[in-house]
């Protein structure tokens, strides 16, 4: 498709051509597109872009890329490496660390001119070995330097998320309205506790992009958070309503009265009916 020659069955560093191909593609490996700078027509990216000088999307097997988008020249380049590769690895064992491989293609991460020839300089030196050939050694340099790659992508999403904080500690106060009404109106006892999807979903992201923001606007993930919320509107409601102590923990999802006493006495240091009526 590319016109590129095959060096290595499992890794391919593809330089894009100038051509815009009318489908969507999905392939079985994971990719990262490294795009050039940005234009406003573009479909990458949370709100605003940070910068404008490049875009790096992440893709998992089986995702579609819509390659429409894409665009051509040199500045454009397709890392594509195979489950294969990694896996018994190093690299394999903590590969799940990497959670923007799971984020839609408009949660993408914008880089400067700096950060973009950081990355260029990765894909080279991957580029560099795949032209060695295949030997005892080339698999584990070229998940070594992948994983240099992947680093580095992990400290400059964490640049984004920090430029971005007023955005998200938005999202985190619409996400604390949005919990406090579902578990004020007793739907826990219908549906269950809302999971990263649905707290996702709500907003509008994916779920992996989601809880990476939760975790670093509040320093926990989905479900803690949830469990924190539940605790602080079981407070409320103790303290609040004349709602019995079995009717609240019925409410806001707990599997027994006694699960919640428990829990209640562990966080808060008395029991729910204590706490109701302290004096």
């Amino acid at each position: 498709m590319f016109l590129e020659k095959t060096l290595h069955p499992l890794v391919s560093l593809i330089e894009m051509p100038d051509l815009r191909i009318q489908e969507l593609l999905q392939m079985d490996f994971y990719s990262v597109l490294m795009k050039g700078r940005c234009s406003q027509s573009m479909a990458y990216g949370q709100k605003n872009y940070d910068f404008s000088d490049g875009t790096l999307v992440f893709l998992s097997p089986g995702q579609p890329i819509n390659c429409m988008t894409w665009g051509g020249g040199k500045d454009h380049i397709l890392l594509c490496f195979h489950p294969e590769l990694i896996s018994g690895t190093s690299l394999g064992e903590h590969f799940n660390d990497y959670t923007f491989f799971h984020y839609r293609q408009n949660e993408a991460l914008h880089v400067s001119v700096r950060e973009r020839m950081v990355f260029k300089d990765c894909m080279e030196s991957i580029k560099n070995e795949l032209r060695w050939g295949v030997d005892e050694y080339s698999r584990k340099l070229i998940g070594n330097k992948i994983e240099l790659l992947l680093n580095y992508g992990s400290r400059f999403y964490h640049r984004q998320f920090i430029m971005r904080h007023d955005v998200h500690a938005e999202i985190v106060e619409k996400t604390d309205k949005w919990l406090e009404r579902y578990f004020f109106t007793g739907q826990p006892r219908h549906t269950g506790l809302p999971s990263a999807e649905s707290c996702a979903r709500v907003q509008n992201m994916s779920s992996a992009y989601f809880d990476d923001l939760l975790k670093f606007e509040t320093g926990k993930r989905t479900d803690e958070y949830v469990q924190f919320k539940r605790i602080s509107v079981a407070c409320d409601l103790l303290r609040r309503t004349d709602r019995s102590v079995a009717e609240i923990a019925e409410d806001l999802g707990y599997p027994s009265v006694r699960h919640f006493t428990s829990l209640f006495k562990k966080l808060k240091g008395c029991t729910p009916s204590l706490y109701k009526t302290p004096n």
